[in-house]
């Protein structure tokens, strides 16, 4: 059990620092070692080191400044955020909020854990805002590292409801390294109360290992549209939009290079010409046997990046090559292909 005084690193980001509070039975209070106080789920603590004694608060925060300066000095100022090796995306910046359910079993009953995700090779110094009819108020303010995500806090729906916009302010830089400079970013999340009791809206995702409510705020730099539709109006627009610009035909069970990705179409058309005599088991059965083929045609090629294409329909195929990602390919990353390119139904597959 995590008492006032313990040293603990956070679980599933980078970092730690000393519990000052508890808060209730699921958070504490951590002091960072930027000397700022968070909330933490306990869940996300992990003990490192327990005092002899009982401590204060007030001796808390001392003892934490006077090792701070030490070390300050010792480094003289010279200061390294770069905890994460640099990822694919070099100089852009992608960043998301996220609403993981506490009980996803009972959207209409759950709290939801608040989330800002840093995936670039920046540091951003961040101040969240949230505004409701009469009110502008920061809840967190800070630095969160590279290719990192930070808790901010946790909400009921009556607390939600009383929420209309969640807004981002942040300045993105580097300290050990050179960088494209960016532009101060500011945006704005408006928030919709039903999107929380909708199950589709919570999904797998690369970032955690519930499903959760992802919420671009800006991907590959370029600043997402926050437009509160429907997931159907959304998709109605992906085929209209593929009517139009329909691609053209491969060669049948062809992978196709794109970039750096290979692609893989699995719609049974795009792989047999003729599938007579073949009921549903049988061409699910062709199509897994295809996808295994082609993983294990790259399993040597580590960071190779697949995208197999398998389409919406009833979630069958999609679901099938989950299962078999989670039985036979188990190191290998697995997340839902860019919208922007392939809509609802494309799953992206890293090799690990």
């Amino acid at each position: 059990m995590i008492k006032i005084g313990d040293r603990i690193r956070f679980l599933n980001e980078v970092g730690g620092g000393i519990v000052t509070k508890i808060i209730d039975k699921n958070l504490v209070s951590v002091l960072d070692e930027e000397g700022f106080e968070i909330p933490v789920l306990q869940r996300e603590c992990v003990v490192i080191e327990t005092p002899k004694a009982s401590v204060t608060n007030v001796e808390l925060k001392s003892d934490f400044n006077a090792q701070k300066s030490t070390e300050q000095n010792s480094t003289k100022n010279t200061f390294d955020y770069e905890s994460e090796p640099d990822t694919m995306y070099g100089e852009q910046l992608n960043i998301y909020f996220a609403f993981v359910p506490t009980n996803l079993k009972q959207l209409s009953i759950s709290a939801f854990d608040f989330h800002l995700i840093n995936d670039s090779n920046y540091n951003l110094l961040f101040f969240i805002l949230l505004r409701n009819e009469n009110e502008l108020r920061c809840i967190e303010k800070g630095t969160i590292t590279s290719n990192t995500k930070m808790f901010i806090d946790s909400f009921d729906k009556e607390q939600l409801q009383n929420i209309h916009d969640i807004i981002l302010q942040c300045i993105a830089f580097k300290t050990a390294k050179t960088f494209v400079l960016k532009a101060p970013f500011d945006t704005t999340f408006a928030l919709s109360l039903s999107d929380f009791s909708k199950l589709h809206f919570f999904k797998e995702n690369d970032f955690f290992e519930e499903s959760a409510m992802i919420i671009p705020l800006i991907e590959k730099d370029i600043p997402a549209a926050f437009l509160t539709v429907e997931a159907s109006t959304i998709e109605q627009a992906i085929k209209e939009k593929e009517k139009i610009h329909s691609p053209k035909p491969t060669v049948k069970g062809q992978k196709k290079p794109h970039g750096d990705l290979i692609e893989l179409d699995l719609h049974i058309n795009q792989l047999l010409d003729n599938t007579t005599g073949m009921d549903n088991t049988a061409i699910l059965q062709y199509q897994l046997e295809i996808l295994q083929n082609t993983l294990n045609q790259y399993k040597d090629k580590r960071g190779q990046k697949i995208v197999v294409i398998h389409g919406k329909g009833e979630g069958v195929l999609r679901k099938a090559i989950i299962q078999e990602l989670k039985t036979h390919y188990k190191g290998y990353r697995y997340q839902d292909a860019s919208f922007r390119e392939y809509g609802f139904g494309a799953t992206l597959i890293t090799i690990h």
